[in-house]
């Protein structure tokens, strides 16, 4: 029997269509992966996320390993975006400013999604490798964004890369600081000893 084509909406295709099939499939692994893990992950759950079927799945993305490197690809997307800002237009100070505040805002914003990042790291040896890669690459493409106004704000005797990969480290120790409390007060604090040494560095 021939399938009769129905008539199709104005600039709709194939391709776009097999896009937002990936797309759905995507977001509803993101979804999955960040809250249950990889492991109590399932591509049934997967797929009654995304309205789809198990084999549209497996078609799209052939396995779980698969899906999961696409899936955390698109977790990845936001973060770089925040760290690629152009911010040329502001002043040095301005500029690591927003840097700094962007790093607390999106780790504020996106706790839950940082948080499956650390617990993939822990939870299986070959997660543990591409996560980490990935989010060591993302480290590196940060701390050269914050080292750029630092090297109109330093004295010519200090290494702004250097003082940008420990500033980017008290970042980091905030956010494990994080885990252990949460609270309000807490997270003022943090970000009250993160502008006492920008106030610092400003000075000198």
């Amino acid at each position: 029997m021939t399938r009769k084509s129905g008539p199709r909406a104005e600039g709709a295709t194939p391709h776009r269509g097999k896009a937002a099939t990936q797309k759905r499939i995507l977001e509803s692994a993101a979804r999955l992966f960040v809250a249950r893990g990889y492991e109590r992950t399932t591509i049934a759950d997967v797929a009654k996320g995304a309205g789809v079927s198990r084999a549209t799945v497996f078609w799209h993305f052939g396995d779980k390993t698969g899906l999961f490197r696409e899936a955390f690809a698109l977790l990845l997307v936001p973060f770089r975006e925040s760290v690629d800002r152009d911010l040329q237009h502001l002043s040095p100070e301005k500029q690591l400013e927003q840097r700094v505040a962007s790093y607390l805002d999106f780790v504020h914003r996106h706790h839950e999604i940082v948080m499956g990042f650390l617990g993939w790291t822990v939870e299986s040896p070959v997660l543990r490798t591409e996560v980490v890669d990935a989010l060591m690459k993302l480290h590196h493409r940060y701390a050269r964004a914050l080292a750029e106004p630092l090297r109109d704000l330093l004295p010519t005797d200090q290494d702004p890369n250097a003082v940008a990969r420990g500033i980017l480290s008290m970042l980091h120790g905030n956010l494990l600081l994080g885990l252990f409390d949460p609270s309000e007060t807490a997270e003022d604090g943090r970000r009250a000893s993160a502008a006492a040494v920008l106030a610092l560095v400003r000075r000198k």
